[in-house]
């Protein structure tokens, strides 16, 4: 089924970035999947893909914030596909510190998670989303390129802003202005770039929250920020991704969609 598609996808191995990827090899998408460090987790995923879609998989270890990461992806395309590129998707990401859970506002009440989170945060999503475009157009061909950004929710007007995400927030909000731009910059190039906004999707970055709140608390903030009171999946996520990421999208850009099951809604 491989073809001469190839995509760019961070955080490619679990989560949203593997459903993303499961979806996108079913269209006949190669792959070039980036990861951070779990090298078991990654092998996994891209035998299981290869073997289920019969696509040629390259991984790239390393995290997204760091601009040697970035180089290592487009190092990984020119030499494995002459330097073609039909679809990215930036996809990566995670929260600062051990914990892997929201902060809690300071003693002054401020929810800003201090200027160390902030850098981080800027490099992995607004800095990284920066540097992977710029090197990605140069690798897309006019009429043939799609580019996709996957921020959260409360970093647009659609919602209401989350306190606790502050500090990431600021950094997926610049990222989604530049979707916006990149999306006028390129449509002469007929080169599409938007936004897919993730609701509460069933995904291990959960995992430090469930343990906290257990199943009865995380059922009950389902109820109630779920219209559709149920979790979302990481395919759901990823097919419209690689909806975003064909043909059929081609006159589609500059947009920002929830895929959140009502929950801009609420």
């Amino acid at each position: 089924m491989s073809s001469d598609k190839v995509a760019l996808v961070t955080g490619g191995t679990r989560g949203i970035g593997y459903g993303t990827a499961q979806e996108l090899a079913g269209a006949g998408y190669n792959l070039v999947l980036g990861y951070k460090e779990n090298n078991q987790r990654a092998e996994g995923a891209k035998a299981e893909l290869e073997e289920t879609y019969k696509v040629r998989v390259f991984l790239v270890a390393g995290g997204a914030e760091e601009e040697t990461t970035v180089d290592a992806y487009f190092a990984c395309v020119d030499e494995n596909f002459g330097g073609k590129l039909t679809a990215l998707v930036h996809n990566a990401g995670s929260m600062y510190g051990p914990q892997g859970l929201p902060p809690k506002p300071g003693a002054n009440g401020s929810w800003f998670a201090g200027w160390e989170a902030y850098e981080y945060y800027q490099n992995l999503y607004s800095r990284c989303f920066l540097r992977l475009v710029e090197k990605a157009v140069t690798r897309m061909e006019d009429d043939r390129g799609y580019i996709v950004a996957v921020s959260g929710v409360g970093c647009n007007s659609n919602t209401s802003p989350s306190l606790p995400y502050f500090t990431p927030g600021m950094a997926k909000s610049s990222m989604e202005y530049m979707v916006r731009n990149y999306a006028k910059q390129l449509a002469p190039r007929r080169i599409t770039c938007n936004t897919v906004i993730p609701g509460m999707i069933d995904t291990e970055a959960w995992a430090p929250v469930k343990e906290r709140l257990g199943n009865d608390g995380m059922e009950g903030m389902v109820n109630r920020l779920c219209g559709m009171k149920r979790w979302g999946t990481p395919r759901e996520v990823g097919g419209v991704i690689a909806f975003l990421c064909s043909e059929r999208a081609s006159f589609i850009t500059g947009v920002a969609i929830p895929v959140d099951g009502a929950f801009h809604l609420k």
